[in-house]
């Protein structure tokens, strides 16, 4: 089986923030029984254990450096914020008593490439690579249930291709190749669909609280509202799955809510044009609506949007 592939090798994490504390628990959990972990926070070691000896025995190394986790290991993850990658990758390849020809060495960043943050380490011979989770991991637990069954993608040198394989299979999830030179667009796309629509919703709270809702109270009301837009973009295209005013063709809507932003929210007036005429672009693309429809969005009300 593919998973046999990775639960059989030795494995070494450095970094256990959010990302590489639940992969260490979801490889372990398929049967990963040689870890070599560090983490410079005592405290994250200690929660790293304590939830592994929650699902049976484990042959876990809590190493005393970077280079003393990677010392032997046939597949290496460095799952470090991006800001420390390069340096620590500098590190490991200036450590001349480390064997590194062969191994496989994998960084978890969704925007830097392989080159860009292990480029050291394949001078000496190593076979690198990116391993990216397109998920939102807000927290250790939501870390733990997200990644497992999520999509990742492979960027490196394709000698890696067979352990990110085996790596992602062994958390259920799937994997797709991605080019060096697409991965800023990539990463661009992810950061769209993942932090905007946060920023959007908080968008949408601070204009609840302008008819006295708290925040709380805001959140948990468009909490059904977020999930039935999910669950009609899970069965169908954005194209079939808007809905709404502008998909309407009401501008008698629209104008209102522009002139009670005017009122209330003058600093959110262009925000909400901006994101109705995305809106609208939608919407023309069925072929129902056009921007004449619109006038009020217009810029400085003249001229296309």
């Amino acid at each position: 089986m593919l998973v046999d592939k990775i639960t059989t090798k030795e494995i070494a994490l450095v970094g256990l923030g959010r990302v590489g504390l639940a992969l260490a628990v979801l490889l372990h959990r398929a049967g990963a029984r040689h870890l070599r972990v560090y983490d410079r926070n005592p405290e994250r070691m200690a929660a790293l254990k304590e939830r592994l000896s929650a699902s049976g025995p484990a042959t876990l190394v809590a190493a005393a450096s970077p280079a003393a986790a990677v010392a032997g290991a046939e597949l290496v993850f460095l799952a470090v914020q991006d800001r420390f990658l390069a340096p620590l990758a500098a590190d490991l390849a200036a450590d001349e008593e480390l064997e590194l020809k062969g191994v496989r060495i994998a960084h978890l960043s969704g925007s830097l490439t392989a080159d860009a943050g292990l480029a050291p380490l394949a001078g000496r011979g190593a076979v690198i690579f990116s391993l990216h989770p397109l998920q939102s991991l807000a927290d250790v637990e939501g870390a733990v249930k997200g990644l497992a069954g999520s999509w990742f993608t492979f960027e490196g040198d394709q000698r890696g291709w067979p352990e990110a394989a085996a790596t992602v299979a062994a958390l259920d999830g799937r994997l797709v190749p991605l080019a060096a030179a697409d991965k800023p667009l990539y990463h661009a796309a992810a950061v769209v669909a993942s932090n905007f629509f946060i920023a959007l919703e908080d968008f949408a709270i601070r204009l609840m609280t302008g008819i006295g809702v708290d925040d709380e109270s805001a959140r948990q009301m468009l909490l059904p509202l977020i999930r039935g837009s999910f669950e009609n973009l899970e069965r169908q295209s954005p194209l079939e799955a808007l809905t709404g005013p502008i998909v309407r063709g009401d501008s008698a809507t629209i104008t209102a809510h522009l002139k009670v932003l005017g009122e209330k929210f003058p600093g959110e007036v262009e925000t909400y044009r901006c994101l109705a005429r995305l809106n609208l672009e939608l919407a023309r693309r069925r072929g129902e609506i056009d921007y004449a429809d619109f006038p009020e969005l217009r810029d400085g009300g003249q001229g296309a949007p």
